[in-house]
């Protein structure tokens, strides 16, 4: 996932204490702690009134398709609705910013800024001739960010908001588990976890074998393996510290993740839809073996449809998963056999400290989700609740997909030597090929039954 940013000091092989502070301080929990509150709010709103939920303000928070639609009518229409959501988003992610050490003037600012560009983009989304041909609102994201990421430099109050793509979209996915029934990810997450744990196996496998022809020490294979394989640019970082590795090196992974995330999002829905012509469900579950990136995948399942999102989101979140183990094993190693005069033991901590826990929060929204159909039905649920978790899902995600952009920086692609491009490319390359593989057989009926 593009972002800002500061990779953290190596964890030292000797044994630590749990660090109890990163329940306030960590991305990861505050994006369970939000999605968690979106969803239980969502809930009690439905709860009070099943026929029109008090929430049901939210979901008028997004531009129709116009001009099939009069823009101007339905903004004013709605204002009321944009600025209700302003606010919700804006006090909450404030709470959260503060105690991981923001400034809440500078996020007040940066923040207020960024909803105003998501609100362009999505405006510009919405225009029904970008909308025919799938331009929709992760495409225009992307691209504005870029331009202003490389023309304007960050004062620091932007930043304060800039920089924060990983809450963002973490905590879009953890809403996410509302529009995936827990069926289908019980039908499809095993086949997602062999897909991932194929892609992984295969990326790091290439990453060394190559890494090894081109001079590269095992450290630097490792991390780039992480982020071409793995979850992109926070695997990198995760894998980075947990070996040990300089901070230029791994710096030069993070920029080839960006630079590659980003072609991929445009890549892989063509050849999908047009070269291909795979279904949704086998087009989203080829996108999540081979996206680098969280963000970025989303942006390109979200290209095709709300099916390949779903089973994007399966073979992705499984590819996530493996980064907690993946950090302790070759921390272990690192400690144990890379590293001259290593002294003392890998510290199993480290799987606690990396293991994504907004994971478990989406899986756990799938689930509660999937039983209040029973309670209310599935119509009742999608227009009372589903709806409104949609469109803060949805703006969490253009703000997410406008970070990315922001922090897409040309000067450090200029900055890359040319080994570590060749490596990354080979190891991508055959990414997209596993992925393209294991797609087809796990998700596209031939050796289970395919999504539905």
């Amino acid at each position: 996932m593009a972002t800002h940013v500061n990779v953290a000091p190596a964890a030292t092989p000797a044994k630590r204490k749990i660090d109890w502070s990163s329940l306030w301080k960590k991305e990861d929990w505050w994006a369970v702690y939000l999605g968690l509150f979106f969803v239980v709010i969502a809930y009690i709103a439905m709860a009070i009134n099943p026929k029109n939920s008090p929430l049901n303000i939210v979901k008028a928070a997004t531009p129709a398709v116009w001009p099939k639609t009069s823009l101007l009518a339905n903004l004013g229409a709605n204002w009321g609705s944009y600025v209700f959501l302003y606010v919700l988003l804006l006090v909450l992610t404030l709470i959260a910013s503060l105690l991981m050490g923001e400034k809440a003037g500078n996020y007040i600012k940066g923040f207020t800024v960024l909803f105003i560009l998501g609100l362009l983009t999505l405006i510009i989304g919405t225009w029904q001739f970008f909308n025919k041909y799938g331009l929709e609102y992760p495409f225009w994201a992307l691209v504005i960010g870029m331009i202003i990421g490389n023309i304007w430099t960050f004062p620091e109050w932007f930043q304060a908001a800039s920089k924060r793509t990983e809450f963002f979209i973490k905590t879009a996915i953890v809403l996410l588990g509302a529009s995936l029934s827990f069926t289908a990810v019980v039908q499809g997450g095993g086949w997602g976890f062999l897909e991932a744990l194929i892609i992984v196996a295969g990326g790091f496998t290439v990453a060394f074998v190559i890494g090894r022809a081109l001079g590269f020490d095992q450290k630097f294979a490792a991390v780039l393996g992480a982020g071409a394989s793995v979850c992109g640019i926070s695997a990198a970082i995760a894998m980075g510290s947990s070996v040990k590795e300089e901070e230029k090196k791994i710096s030069y992974v993070l920029s080839l993740v960006m630079i590659y995330a980003l072609i991929l999002i445009f890549l892989l829905p063509l050849l999908s839809k047009g070269l291909f012509m795979l279904n949704d469900y086998v087009s989203g579950a080829w996108i999540g073996g081979s996206e680098l990136a969280d963000a970025a995948g989303l942006a390109s399942a979200g290209m095709i449809g709300e099916k390949a999102v779903q089973a994007f989101t399966l073979v992705k979140l499984n590819r996530d998963i493996m980064i907690g183990f993946l950090c302790f094993i070759f921390a272990w190693i690192a400690a144990t056999s890379w590293e001259k005069n290593a002294e003392g033991k890998a510290d199993p901590m480290v799987i606690w400290y990396r293991f994504p826990k907004f994971v478990v929060a989406f899986f756990l929204v799938s689930f509660v989700v999937t039983s209040f159909v029973v309670s209310y039905t599935q119509p009742v649920v999608n227009v009372q609740f589903i709806a409104n978790l949609n469109t803060i899902r949805t703006w969490l995600f253009v703000m997410a997909f406008l970070c990315i952009g922001l922090n897409m920086k040309f000067k450090e692609i200029r900055a890359m030597g040319s080994k570590p491009l060749i490596a990354f490319t080979v190891v991508a390359l055959v990414n997209v090929i596993l992925g393209f593989i294991c797609a087809n057989l796990f998700f596209g009926g031939i050796l289970a039954a395919p999504l539905h």
